[in-house]
């Protein structure tokens, strides 16, 4: 486990890192998919930590790769090179977990944005991507792929979600149908 004065460093550290332009940070984005990836897996005591950061780092994607970034995680965290290096490759492999804190993390990724909070984030950017309510909603009813690396438990959860998104988008188009009053 990581001990509370490393987290807090790491929290003060990795906030501003998750701030988008427009001030809104993705901060609760990380910590929600955190939680999803916790329930996955639980590592062992010698993998707490590593997965940890895995689970504090990931939105960074390739962020912390570059050599000046990292040894400014270094200088500010305490954090290892060797150990930034190690969560640098983890993260690159999340399209292709090897490990089973990277799938957990691969899988919340996943179940995170499958579910009826994650259309509504499509339906949110929809307009300024220049989609429509129905390109979003096919897409959405068309997109359920589970990925061969989730496990078992991951599987089930992404059931739970698709078949709630799938639900949403079903009304969706009766409303739109005008199917929705007798």
């Amino acid at each position: 486990m990581i001990d509370e004065a490393l987290r807090k460093r790491l929290v003060a550290f990795l906030q501003p890192l998750y701030q988008d332009l427009d001030g809104v940070s993705r901060f609760d984005e990380i910590e929600r998919v955190a939680a999803i990836a916790r329930r996955l897996y639980t590592p062992s005591s010698n993998e707490t930590h590593a997965f940890e950061l895995l689970l504090l780092f990931h939105g960074l994607g390739k962020w912390i790769e570059k050599i000046g970034n990292r040894s400014r995680a270094v200088l500010v965290t305490g954090l290892s090179d060797d150990e930034l290096r190690a969560l640098a490759g983890s993260i690159r492999r999340l399209d292709a977990p090897s490990s089973d804190g990277e799938r957990a993390l691969a899988a919340a990724i996943v179940i995170d944005s499958a579910g009826v909070r994650g259309l509504a984030e499509r339906l949110s950017r929809a307009r300024r991507e220049g989609s429509s309510v129905m390109d979003v909603v096919r897409d959405a009813l068309a997109d359920a792929i589970v990925p061969e690396w989730m496990p078992e438990a991951g599987r089930k959860w992404l059931a739970v979600r698709y078949e709630a998104r799938r639900e949403m988008c079903r009304g969706i188009l009766r409303e739109m149908a005008f199917e929705d009053f007798g």
